[in-house]
């Protein structure tokens, strides 16, 4: 997740150096540093209070490295957008981290048996693996469905002005595989009933389709196809995890709930 975020920070920053200038090296530095500790605070299950401090440290320290050379517009521009950008990328990889560090229990023995196995020493979580293979699962299948139903069947645009091959179509049919693929996987993960992995399934994939657009306007902004080459024929690590970055905060503020409710 960290390298992930990495990249996907600097795939970021190229798209807005195109938009507003190039980034000024401290909100680049920070920003980077920021994404790397997200990931640890997820995985050491940090509290409420290291996640303020984090994103303390992400909003105010690159502007107060600035002021002393603080003389040119892009200054505090470059500020917004790394600033901005690290808390874009940081925030979902703090969430998907904490998504599967969840403790609590299933009623899936063999997914039990299988966070055993892959825990490598630290506590396995069964039910956080389980939240997050069904995340993964629900965009996977909603990007799918989305791009077949759209190929087949789409005729009418969703939002010509930021992604014109989109359809409504293809959003609805990529719902739906979210909702079903979702019900299957909250079953089989035995984290749930059906009735609510159909709403879980809605939700994930229905706010990975608002992320997808939203990477999809900032590639607009700058005049981009892709954010980046380092998928041959897919485009860069942005376009592969924009829906997930809008899913696993969805899906950990879902799951934590549903905990704290005994559910």
């Amino acid at each position: 997740m960290i390298l992930l975020g990495i990249i996907g920070f600097h795939e970021y920053l190229h798209l807005m150096s195109d938009v507003g200038g190039e980034t000024p090296s401290f909100p680049s530095i920070t920003g980077y540093i920021v994404i790397v500790v997200m990931a640890i605070a997820g995985l050491a299950a940090g509290s409420a209070t290291v996640l303020f401090a984090i994103t303390v440290f992400a909003v105010f320290v690159p502007l107060v490295l600035q002021l002393p050379s603080m003389t040119w517009r892009s200054n505090a521009s470059g500020w917004s957008r790394g600033s901005v950008g690290s808390l874009y990328l940081g925030l979902p990889i703090y969430a998907a981290v904490s998504l599967r560090a969840l403790p609590g229990s299933i009623d899936a023995p063999w997914l039990s048996s299988l966070a055993s196995l892959t825990s490598f020493g630290w506590p396995p979580a069964p039910r956080g693996l389980a939240w997050a293979l069904a995340t993964i699962l629900v965009i996977w299948t909603g990007d799918t469905m989305s791009f077949l139903v759209g190929r087949t069947f789409g005729k009418r645009k969703l939002a010509p002005s930021i992604s014109p091959g989109k359809s409504i179509e293809g959003a609805v049919g990529g719902l739906l595989g979210s909702m079903l693929v979702g019900s299957a996987a909250i079953v089989l993960f035995g984290i749930a009933t059906w009735p609510g992995g159909l709403a879980v399934g809605a939700a994930i994939g229905g706010i990975g389709q608002v992320g997808d657009l939203c990477e999809s306007a900032l590639k607009r902004q700058s005049n981009a196809k892709d954010s980046g080459t380092l998928i041959p024929g897919h485009g860069g690590i942005l376009d592969r995890i924009d829906a997930m970055l809008f899913a696993f905060p969805t899906a950990f503020l879902i799951a934590v709930s549903l905990g704290r409710l005994g559910s």
